[in-house]
């Protein structure tokens, strides 16, 4: 796909010749379905990365230092449709660390790791040729009632988030799937809703087994790791040792299986990398309801 120039912005190469693509134009197309509306929301686009080059250009470390306090990273495949997949786990561990980080914090994490899973799709769009959406599984496990209702604020501000990426982010999620839901996450869920996107919130599925989650997901169970119902046993250095430990009844696994046709994350049809470290090391802070539609 042809790069076309970045309306008047020379000052940051977030907003460049690389990043206005056709395929940056074919999602506002899609998402917006009116040729006013999506010019309206490219402008606020262009407007708003002009406005905080600053937080565009500390993405990559905002990225290692979200890394080191909520367990996320990238499937090594993508779904049965080619889409790219990232599991969090963020209530696996101590959230004491990430609860105290301030507002702004979570606010600009949440912006850098849709940027990052924004590019990682853009590049597959402009190499396989076909619109390539982001899909998330969110494992709820461990998350408590008092928690939620501690800690409000935090998924307030995934609503912010939620609208913000309307125009910035506009096509990148496929579907949100959300594992191992608490007993309460419909109520919790109900209450925040009309903070939140109506689009997204019709890409939410709740997994409550892992039939569902192969559904949702567009995967086999022998790519589903085994913290989450399937039988691959993934030994990524992000998953913590007390979730490698759980036991779902899934089979034992020497490694990665054979692909199912989808190319292994981080490679091309030419066979070229996708991404940088960085991207491939993709990390979004607690949002199962806060992205783009």
């Amino acid at each position: 796909m042809r790069s076309l120039p970045c309306a008047r912005n020379r000052r940051s190469r977030h907003c460049s010749e690389q990043s206005m693509t056709s395929s940056f134009f074919l999602r506002y197309c899609i998402s917006f379905r009116d040729v006013a509306k999506s010019a309206t929301a490219i402008k606020q686009a262009i407007e708003w990365r002009r406005e905080n080059v600053d937080v565009l250009s500390r993405i990559d470390d905002l990225q290692a230092e979200v890394k080191k306090i909520i367990p996320t990273g990238m499937l090594p495949w993508r779904t049965n449709q080619g889409q790219p997949i990232q599991v969090a786990i963020p209530f696996a561990v101590d959230v004491s660390t990430w609860a105290t980080k301030s507002e702004e914090w979570h606010h600009e994490a949440g912006i850098s790791n849709r940027e990052v899973a924004y590019r990682i799709c853009d590049q597959l769009t402009r190499e396989t040729g076909r619109l390539v959406k982001l899909v998330m599984i969110q494992d709820l496990t461990g998350l408590s009632l008092q928690f939620a209702m501690q800690n409000s604020q935090l998924v307030k501000n995934q609503g912010k988030l939620s609208k913000l990426s309307e125009f910035l982010f506009p096509q990148l999620i496929a579907t949100v799937v959300v594992t191992h839901p608490p007993s309460f996450i419909a109520t919790l869920y109900k209450g925040f809703s009309p903070l939140l996107s109506e689009r997204l919130i019709k890409k939410v599925k709740m997994a409550e087994n892992v039939d569902k989650l192969c559904k949702y997901a567009a995967l086999p169970n022998d790519r589903v790791p085994t913290f989450l119902g399937g039988t691959y046993e993934w030994d990524a250095e992000w998953v913590p040792l007390r979730v490698k430990a759980k036991d779902n009844g899934g089979a034992s696994s020497n490694g990665p299986p054979v692909p199912h046709g989808a190319p292994a994350l981080g490679t091309t049809k030419s066979g070229g990398s996708v991404g940088s470290p960085s991207q491939s090391r993709l990390a979004f802070s607690f949002n199962p309801f806060g992205s783009s539609k």
